[in-house]
């Protein structure tokens, strides 16, 4: 079955299954369905956010702005929560980051105001709040330490890597200037260690696209 034809709660069931059925009931009861296309801009920062963001197809970029630019964050994919919009829809507070879809996607809209109610009443849902939170803290750390104690050619194998198991594929459909903005760098920085791995069989560079070569461990 197509997922642009399931409903509310046939989403729920096939992408949050640690959600009991109350909780998916009210949710389903409550919410809206969303498409979202590629490249689209759902959020970014000063933005007020009214809605809890359950990604139900598809996966979105969480960044970080800054004067100088953005910085990339990490994924949310299909199953997983925004715990932006968890801590500021509920809090009536504008979000702190940016949130781009990077495919066509379908997004679970819950309004706030059902949040107290979850949170309240329904012990199956506070545990799914702290699983999210606890998750995405994970991946802020392991961001900072990629910024902080990581030479950019890790990050960028890092990158890689991640961008392989995410999509299941080792042709990635991505650009020299999306890999630099990613990793807060420039094109030509990129450009320039990509060439170097090209050199060293790791990868073949084409002109909209990078292939793994098989058998590549990139760790």
């Amino acid at each position: 079955m197509n997922n642009d034809s399931l409903t509310i709660k046939e989403l729920l069931d096939k992408r949050f299954p640690m959600l009991s059925e109350d909780v998916k009931t009210i949710i389903s009861e409550e919410a809206s369905l969303a498409k979202v296309d590629k490249g689209q801009l759902m959020t970014r920062m000063g933005n007020n956010l009214r809605n809890i963001v359950l990604i139900a197809d598809g996966s979105v970029k969480v960044y970080r702005e800054g004067e100088d630019g953005e910085i990339f964050l990490y994924y949310l994919e299909a199953g997983d929560a925004c715990a932006m919009s968890l801590i500021c829809a509920t809090k009536h507070e504008t979000s702190e980051v940016m949130i781009v879809a990077s495919e066509d996607s379908q997004v679970i809209l819950l309004p706030a105001a059902i949040m107290e109610k979850l949170m309240k009443n329904h012990k199956n849902w506070y545990q799914f709040v702290v699983e999210t939170y606890r998750t995405r803290f994970e991946e802020l750390l392991n961001t900072f330490d990629s910024v902080v104690f990581k030479k950019l050619d890790e990050r960028l194998i890092a990158y890689l890597q991640g961008q392989a198991e995410k999509t299941g594929s080792s042709v990635l459909q991505i650009t020299h200037q999306q890999i630099a903005d990613d990793l807060h760098s420039t094109r030509e920085v990129i450009s320039r260690l990509l060439k170097s791995m090209e050199q060293k069989n790791i990868l073949a560079i084409n002109r909209n696209s990078l292939v793994l070569k098989t058998g590549i461990t990139l760790k």
